[in-house]
């Protein structure tokens, strides 16, 4: 069998692509080649050109031959030749039903009803696809066989709890709060003093007001300040800054505030991190409104306030720090003083950074309204690690007490994110903040004074994710899908073709 796979965006792309549209997709297609190359011949196509090439030499050959489209349904290619099938994922109780921008393919019924079938990375979503074509559809749900991968983390005895400095690499901007000299005072630029006969030396501001300054106006800090305290951060339209010959003067080079504000400026060399006690690490991407980064930051730094042994460390997947600095850093001021850390990196990691930086990580928390799947959540359970995270949507696959802090939510309705129109046809789930800070509090005494507890979960994680997410629990249900569908579609091939004779 040939399987010939695709995501919009491929391995050239994906460092600049991090925290754009679908950039997710190519780390799901990438996560299941191992299963499907135990199923055929896998080649990955680049356009539709080069699609139907190899299908009509394949099928010339007497092989089958079969498309999987690694994107939402609304992209996948339509009246190929060969055989399509969509992988997608989703996070919604709904699937768009109607169409916009006089583009039948944002209702998905249309995509599938020209497709010959689709996988879905949740039970949830293979649910509500099978119900929308009336069971007429062949459809299945299998997640990303991540655990191979990651297993050699972890062990079958499960992680014991370790206090002790770890250390992992890094190659990226970090931005560590112990150094900021965090301050409110930061958040707003104060105004010149008039020269005066003689010329004071330099003057050290905080790294805070050296971090905002090049981007906050006096104006736009106090619009940004006012719009965090009513809650409405994400709406916040910044002004750049008016440029000035006149800039206050650096700290000197043997200062730590130099560290922070230049870490901003350019991109810094490899260097080893060094973490301790308690860390609980998240992967997600600040553009995404469905993560809660700022509920999860001030979870944490609330429950922790007093707290000098934990650390969270927020991996950014976002191509441009812009985006979310001013943020962050008002975020962190706003919190300060705080004797926890946060550790927040921006960069890519490749794949040993990234496993040295889970194997130094205790605990894994997502704050999500939705997931379609979560790569990094499930990694993090693969190599034995135990979470903090709701059990909805497609987390409800394999999430549990025995390896989660379990949080709450309730539904509230939502739009689906692709729709232009806003309105409100579909649900997410509402995080309860109160439940994240006291998971925190809670995974936090298991660490401290319950090791055993912790080593048990840690062993739970690492067996049940074997038998949701391993390459070989993934492949045979995969090679019968991809059968059944060359056989129904081979079929219908006949089907035409006798037809056609008739006619």
């Amino acid at each position: 069998m040939i399987i010939l796979i695709s995501s919009k965006i491929g391995q050239a792309d994906i460092h600049a692509a991090l925290g754009k549209s679908e950039y997710s997709y190519f780390f799901l297609m990438k996560d299941f080649i191992p299963a499907l190359e135990r199923v055929g011949t896998v080649i990955q196509v680049k356009n539709l050109a080069e699609i139907e090439s190899l299908y009509a030499g394949y099928r010339a050959a007497g092989q089958d031959v079969v498309f999987l489209s690694f994107s939402p349904p609304h992209q996948v290619p339509i009246g190929l030749a060969c055989p399509t099938i969509a992988v997608f994922a989703w996070e919604f109780d709904s699937l768009p039903f109607m169409a916009w921008d006089q583009d039948p393919s944002h209702d998905w019924r249309y995509v599938f009803a020209h497709t010959q079938g689709a996988i879905t990375t949740s039970k949830e979503t293979a649910l509500l696809v099978d119900s929308a074509m009336q069971g007429c559809f062949p459809v299945i749900s299998l997640p990303a066989p991540v655990w191979d991968r990651y297993a050699k983390l972890g062990a079958l005895e499960g992680w014991p709890i370790e206090f002790a400095e770890r250390q992992f690499p890094f190659a990226g901007i970090v931005i560590d709060s112990p150094i900021l000299g965090l301050s409110a005072d930061g958040l707003v630029r104060k105004p010149e003093p008039v020269a005066g006969p003689s010329e004071p030396g330099p003057v050290v501001k905080s790294a805070v007001e050296n971090l905002l300054a090049p981007s906050l106006s006096l104006g736009a800090a106090w619009r940004l300040s006012a719009a965090l305290l009513k809650g409405w951060w994400n709406e916040v339209r910044l002004e750049p800054a008016e440029t000035t010959a006149q800039q206050v003067s650096p700290p000197p080079p043997e200062s730590p505030l130099v560290e922070s504000q230049l870490a901003l400026e350019a991109k810094p060399e490899p260097r080893i991190i060094g973490v301790s006690g308690v860390v609980y690490t998240t992967v997600l991407n600040p553009a995404d409104g469905r993560k809660n980064w700022v509920d999860l930051v001030t979870a944490f730094c609330w429950a922790f306030k007093n707290t000098e042994d934990v650390t969270l460390i927020v991996k950014m997947t976002h191509h441009d720090l812009e985006h979310y600095r001013v943020v962050l850093m008002t975020l962190l001021s706003r919190l300060a003083p705080f004797r926890c850390r946060v550790l927040v990196l921006h960069g890519f990691l490749e794949d040993e950074q990234y496993q040295a930086l889970i194997a130094a990580s205790s605990y894994y928390v997502n704050a999500s309204s939705g997931e379609g799947l979560c790569l990094p959540l499930m990694e993090f359970l693969s190599s034995g690690k135990p979470v903090i995270a709701p059990d909805h949507t497609a987390m409800a696959d394999y999430l549990n007490e025995r390896v989660a802090f379990l949080l709450k939510c309730s539904p509230e309705p939502t739009c689906w994110p692709h729709d232009p129109t806003g309105m409100l046809f579909t649900h997410r789930y509402r995080l309860n903040w109160q439940s994240l800070m006291e998971a925190f509090r809670s995974s936090y005494q298991v660490a401290c004074s319950n090791p055993a507890h912790y080593q048990r979960m840690s062993r739970h994680a690492y067996l049940q994710m074997q038998d949701f997410a391993s390459i070989e629990h993934v492949s045979e249900p995969l090679a019968a899908f991809l059968q059944q569908i060359l056989t129904a579609n081979s079929a219908a091939q006949e089907t035409r073709s006798a037809r056609e004779l008739d006619l």
